[in-house]
Order: C-alpha cells, then sequence, then structure tokens
C-alpha cells in the first residue's frame, strides 16, 4: 500500500456553483456549493454577498441557500485550514424583473420657454430590457392621452398646462414614471384689476385696487394707470395693490401693465361701482304740439333711479291719456318719456322727481309749444321771400325802363311838336304824337294809303352806337298838353323801335 503525501498548504482550487444554473425571478431562492482541495481538508468554508464594491456575510459551510434580487444577486465563498485562507471566483445568479426605477429626463436642463420644442426620455431598469414604452399626457382635465409609443417623444409646442408621463413594460411586467411637469416659462398673462370691497362704494370713498396675472417667473414689476375722457395718466409702480378714491362725476377707470424678463401683459380698465344720488340732465324738457305734451326726463343714478311723474301736482301714472317709457343710458342712466294726449290749449306743469337710496332730484320742465315755433319759423321765411320778391320787381323795373329809351335825332324845328308817353311795365301800348302842322310837308308821313302808321316811316331806326348806355342823346323840352291839334306817329305794345321823322 503505497501513502501519497502532499505538503501542509492552505486551501486550492475554491469554486462555487448554483442551483438552479439559469436565470431566475426576482426574489427567487438559490442553492450555493463551495468547494476546495487543501491539505489538510479546508475546515471552514465562509459565504459572502457583493452589492457595488460592499462585501457582506451570508453564512457557513459548503452550502448556502439564500434568495436573490436585482440588486443581491453576486456571492462568492472562502475556504480556511490550518495553514491559511483562499476565496472564490465571484459568481453571479442572472435575476430577471419588470421594469423597475422609471423616470423622465429632459435635454434641457433650464427652463423652456412656452411654444418652443423639448425632446423627452423614458429611461427604466429592467431584465431583460424593456421591450415597449408608451407616453401620455395629462390636460387640467386630468384627462390622459397616449402621444407616443417610442422611448424618445418631442413635444413641438410646449405649454405649462400639460403633464408627460411614460410606461416601460417588459414580459415581467410594467412601471409608471412619475408626471413630469415641464418648467415652461413665458410672460404675464390674463392679467385683470380686482376691486375691494367688491361691492358698491359711497361716492369719494376708497378702494384697493389688485393687480393680479399669470407668470412664470413671477412678476417683477407692476405699473398702474388712470385712464378719464380717452385721456392714460400715469399712477404707480412697483405695486400690486394700490389705493384709489371712486368718483362718479371725475369718471377715472384703472388698469395695470404686469411685467417678468419675458415680457408684460396689461389688464382691462376696471372701476368700482360708485353709488350717488339722482342726477337729472339740463337736457330735459317738453314739447307742446297740436295733439300732444311729450316730456322727456335723463337721469343718472347708482343704484338706478326710479323716476315719478308729477302734472300740475298730482302724480302721474300710465294710461290711456298718459303714457310713460323709459330705455336705459348706459350703465348708470335712464330715460323716462312722458306723453300726454290732450289739446293745445291745456299747458299743465310738469315735474321729474327721480330718487335711489342714495337721495332724489326733482326738475320742472318748461313746455315749449312746437305749433308756435312752426309758424314763427313759417312767418321769418315769408318775410324773407316777399323781401326778395320786391327786390326782383324793383330791379327788373328799372332794367326795362332803361331798356326802353327811345333815340330820338330830329331837327330842332320839329322836335317841340313831339311827345314820347312813358313805357308802362303793364305792357299797355306806347303811342307816340305829333302836331298835324309838323306832319305838314313830308311827303313820306302820310304813306301810300295816306294814314299815320308806323308803316309810313321808312327811316326808322334804333338807338345808335354813340348814343349814351339805356338813354336817349337828345331831351326835347316839356311841351303842353295834347290836343286836337296832335295826331298819332307811333302806336305799338312793348316795341322799342325808334322813329327818325326828317323835315
Amino acid at each position: 500500500m503505497c501513502i501519497v503525501y502532499f505538503p501542509p498548504d492552505g486551501p486550492k482550487t475554491m469554486s462555487v456553483s448554483v442551483t438552479p444554473s439559469g436565470p431566475v425571478f426576482d426574489g427567487a431562492m438559490v442553492n450555493l456549493t463551495c468547494s476546495s482541495n487543501g491539505n489538510p481538508p479546508v475546515s471552514s468554508f465562509t459565504w459572502y454577498s457583493v452589492k457595488g464594491d460592499q462585501a457582506t456575510q451570508l453564512g457557513v459551510g459548503t452550502r448556502l441557500e439564500t434568495s436573490v434580487s436585482a440588486e443581491v444577486h453576486q456571492f462568492y465563498c472562502e475556504g480556511r485550514n490550518d495553514h491559511g485562507g483562499q476565496n472564490s471566483t465571484l459568481i453571479e445568479v442572472v435575476v430577471q424583473y419588470p421594469p423597475r426605477n422609471t423616470s423622465v429626463s429632459v435635454n434641457s436642463s433650464g427652463p423652456v420657454l412656452k411654444g418652443s420644442s423639448v425632446t423627452l426620455t423614458c429611461i427604466s431598469d429592467a431584465n431583460p430590457p424593456v421591450s415597449s414604452y408608451n407616453w401620455y399626457s395629462v390636460d387640467e382635465s386630468e384627462t390622459r392621452s397616449v402621444i407616443g409609443v417610442e422611448q424618445m417623444y418631442t413635444v413641438a409646442n410646449v405649454n405649462g398646462n400639460t403633464q408627460y408621463f411614460c410606461i416601460a413594460k417588459n414580459r415581467h411586467g410594467s412601471d409608471n414614471s412619475t408626471t413630469l411637469q415641464l418648467d415652461i416659462q413665458y410672460p404675464p398673462r390674463n392679467t385683470s384689476v380686482s376691486v375691494s370691497p367688491s361691492d358698491s362704494v359711497l361716492e369719494d370713498n376708497s378702494v384697493t385696487l389688485t393687480c393680479s396675472s399669470d407668470a412664470n417667473p413671477p412678476v417683477t414689476s407692476y405699473r398702474w394707470y388712470s385712464v378719464r375722457e380717452g385721456k392714460e395718466d400715469y399712477v404707480a409702480s412697483g405695486q400690486k395693490i394700490i389705493q384709489a378714491t371712486m368718483n362718479v362725476i371725475d369718471g377715472r377707470e384703472y388698469y395695470c401693465k404686469a411685467q417678468n424678463h419675458h415680457g408684460e401683459d396689461q389688464s382691462a380698465t376696471t372701476n368700482a361701482s360708485v353709488e350717488f344720488a339722482p342726477q337729472i340732465s339740463s337736457s330735459s324738457r317738453c314739447l307742446h304740439s297740436r295733439s300732444q305734451v311729450s316730456c322727456t326726463c335723463d337721469s343718472h343714478a347708482n343704484p338706478a333711479p326710479l323716476v315719478q311723474w308729477r302734472l300740475s301736482g298730482r302724480h302721474v301714472n300710465h294710461s290711456t291719456a298718459t303714457a310713460i317709457r323709459e330705455e336705459p343710458l348706459g350703465r348708470i342712466g335712464l330715460r323716462s318719456t312722458l306723453t300726454i294726449r290732450q289739446s293745445q290749449e291745456d299747458t299743465p306743469t310738469a315735474l321729474c322727481l327721480s330718487s335711489n337710496s342714495q337721495g332724489s332730484a326733482s326738475l320742472q320742465l318748461c313746455v315749449t309749444s312746437t305749433g308756435y315755433q312752426m309758424l314763427s319759423l313759417l312767418v321769418g321765411a315769408g318775410a324773407g321771400a316777399a323781401g326778395m320778391l320786391l327786390l326782383c320787381v324793383v330791379t327788373c323795373v328799372i332794367a326795362r325802363r332803361l331798356h326802353a329809351k327811345t333815340t330820338w335825332d330830329l331837327k330842332p324845328e320839329d322836335i317841340t311838336e313831339l311827345i314820347l308817353t312813358d313805357w308802362t311795365l303793364s305792357q299797355e301800348e306806347d303811342s307816340l304824337y305829333a302836331s298835324k302842322s309838323t306832319l305838314t310837308g313830308h311827303p313820306r308821313a302820310n304813306g301810300a294809303n295816306g294814314k299815320g302808321t308806323r308803316g309810313v316811316n321808312p327811316d326808322l331806326h334804333g338807338p345808335q352806337p354813340t348814343d349814351p348806355p339805356g338813354g336817349l342823346h337828345y331831351k326835347p323840352p316839356p311841351i303842353g298838353p295834347l290836343n286836337s291839334d296832335h295826331v298819332p306817329l307811333q302806336h305799338s305794345s312793348l316795341d322799342t323801335t325808334t322813329t327818325r321823322i326828317e323835315g
């Protein structure tokens, strides 16, 4: 019998085996076995798990049953005898598990400006690796919508109201990421002014105005302005809240501007509801026509006024004889119209009364007759027309008199025997007379028939170019009245023919 003797030495050829040998699911139990050669034989075995660079003792013995996980799946054993110790190689158990630690990463490390694009990536730890991804968006109403199926998703136009998350899957399960709210920055928006107290305030009382705006980053500067009759005035800056005195007569409205480093936004104008007693406009009046009296009363007040009418001291209601109609005038005005159906002889005194919780006002209205006004207009127009007509007649008379002048070119001895009658505007006939003795010795005076008509004067002619305008070049001296010694030379209607008689 032969005995082989090994010199004393520490453990050698350390090895570890695992059962089952294939992949196991997360949390499964495995059996670990450690073996070694040594002389003398290994007297002790110690088991360790490794996580990162940290080793943790699990137990002793050649065999160890332990659970494995994604975090704890690496092991080794240490063998010792009287001459020393030695560690085995590291053995790794393949552990499979569903996706875990799923998250969304953004390609931009800083804030994202509204309207820009951003790329999102779904990250998950899984074994086997993730086989599918799903992207979801969540709106303000918490409604989920599938928007992508790849590991990366690009949002083309980001806004501040949408959130995102992803789901990673493999054959062992799935995992959801947390919801991502992008840090989207934008200039101020939805800027508004609130008034406190929100109810109506008395005139000339102070109210608090607050400027509110949605912005990211938050608003860094506020500016206040007032507007009156289209004119804008600067009020204050840097303050989110200001105090203002409300006055309905002043009529100022206020607005604010909110600003951050991305831009600014302006609110609409606002004003408190100012309560004041009624004010009746001076434009209120009554008109009296032939068959009715119509009165209008314009009143402004807040709260809305109640308008009443009185005629000759008596309260008036809507009826067949008196009709009352109301219509609004803007936000704080009311027009009341009273129509009285009666004869023109009746002229009652109308009184308008306007009242609300802040006070009352009244105005007695004067009645103006529209018939008398029309008569005055007609009389004035008639007088003007008559004056123009008279002026035209006078001008016409003068023009005709100037045009009707007759030019005479007679011998001196014949002139004293001629009479030219006046030219009349009524188109009466004009007559030209000469004494019989003057006509004696003028053969052509009697013509062919021997009668003194206009046909016997072949030398008739009109005014000469050398005559003065519109007049006779010779004015005969006045003669006595007509008698039987005179005979007519010319008798015509509106005839401006000039007769020349030669001796």
